[in-house]
Formats: structure tokens, C-alpha cells, sequence
């Protein structure tokens, strides 16, 4: 059975809406590390889903690995879509 684009679109999305994040916001690793994806395939499907007007990208608070709280490029649905939208 071979994976469609759609399917994988699909993949990003669902990680999305259920992501613990309050924002509903992933960085590209934690979407890559939730979907068992390499980044690079990640950012392919998210350019598509920003350019189809599904996600949008936001800054979001993010503690680095020193302890130091900054913002950081994260992917989010854009509020009022739902994955049946497609």
C-alpha cells in the first residue's frame, strides 16, 4: 500500500490538532519526531499547508537546551480549520 500525498498532509495536520502544546504549535523537530518523518519531508508538507492556507506559522515560547525561554518558529492550523476543510 503506497502513501499518498494526501495521507502524509493529512499526518501533519493530525499532529497538529493534537499536539499538548496550548499554542496547538510544533517546531519542524517536533513534528518530524511525532510523525517518525525527516525534517526535510516535514518542511515539504508544511509549505504546502501554509501555501493551501491550513497552517500558519507563529513565534512561540520555547525553553533551549540552557534553561534560556525564546521564541521560536512553530507551525499551527489556522484557527477555524479542521482537517475535513480539505
Amino acid at each position: 500500500m503506497s502513501v499518498t500525498e494526501a495521507d502524509l498532509l493529512e499526518q501533519v495536520q493530525w499532529a497538529l490538532y493534537n499536539t499538548a502544546d496550548p499554542e496547538g504549535a510544533m517546531s519542524v523537530i517536533e513534528l518530524a519526531e511525532a510523525l517518525e518523518m525527516a525534517p526535510q519531508a516535514v518542511r515539504t508538507r508544511l509549505k504546502q499547508l501554509i501555501k493551501n492556507g491550513n497552517v500558519e506559522v507563529v513565534k512561540v515560547p520555547r525553553t533551549n537546551i540552557v534553561g534560556t525561554v525564546a521564541k521560536q518558529y512553530c507551525y499551527r492550523i489556522v484557527k477555524g480549520k479542521t482537517i475535513e476543510d480539505e
